[in-house]
């Protein structure tokens, strides 16, 4: 996982290194999930315009575009001559609250979407009627409706942040954008055993960062995109307490 500096994800000189001969496409995820790392818009259009240059898709994962509370949200969509090699996925899902209701959209030529609904039509035909209009109805009354979250949201990560900061075992750099806090715990080489032990004894749910692949290994993703601040603050109290016991 290439996504601690300073909260910020990968450049190109991390991903250059990583290219072959072989390499046909490169995903991207910004905020990333599960570090809440974002993407610069300068680091952003590079990378574009590399991969551009030698013939590789980018496949730019933009699901949690919406929660971005430091710096410019960027898409890959608004860089130059994006439709020659740039494909972005998004969701409704986070951004309208509609988690479980699965529509998504997809931009890139014209091409590459005649091929992507035949994929589609092949295995589910179209997302539930009423999903679509559920969120036709979101889009047209308030586009930039989770907005109007960033406020809390950022009071959500302050406390977040200062409550990791209490537990000397919890390392936490807070992040620009996402929903998440990514922590590294010290001396932790089985975090899924960490998480069920958090569970059981503290009444506290995370994420095992081992569940985000070998690199995850020794974190754990705690969110803080739902609970409410009292909520937040009982959680942080009893990980203070659970750590504290070990």
């Amino acid at each position: 996982m290439l996504a601690a500096r300073a909260g910020f994800a990968v450049t190109w000189t991390d991903i250059e290194p990583h290219l072959t001969s072989r390499t046909r496409a490169v995903v991207l995820c910004t905020p990333s999930n599960p570090t809440g790392a974002t993407v610069r818009r300068a680091e952003g259009e590079q990378i574009v315009q590399q991969l551009a240059a030698r013939d590789i898709v980018l496949i730019r994962d933009e699901t949690y575009a919406s929660f971005v509370y430091d710096g410019e949200p960027w898409s890959a969509a608004s860089a130059a001559d994006w439709r020659r090699t740039v494909v972005v996925v998004n969701t409704f899902s986070k951004a309208f609250g509609m988690m479980g209701w699965r529509v998504g959209y997809l931009l890139a030529d014209a091409t590459v979407c005649e091929q992507a609904t035949k994929v589609q039509d092949a295995i589910i035909i179209c997302a539930p009627v009423v999903s679509q209009m559920a969120v036709e109805g979101a889009v047209r009354n308030d586009w930039t409706y989770a907005e109007s979250f960033h406020d809390d949201f950022r009071e959500r990560r302050r406390i977040m942040a200062s409550g990791l900061a209490r537990i000397p075992q919890l390392e936490w750099t807070p992040t620009p954008g996402g929903l998440f806090a990514f922590a590294r715990v010290q001396n932790c080489d089985d975090s899924t055993g960490l998480a069920h032990a958090l569970l059981e004894d503290a009444s506290v749910v995370t994420i095992p960062g081992a569940a985000f692949g070998r690199s995850g290994e020794g974190y754990l993703r705690l969110s803080y995109g739902y609970a409410s601040l009292p909520d937040l603050e009982h959680g942080l109290n009893a990980l203070r307490r659970f750590f504290a016991a070990r």
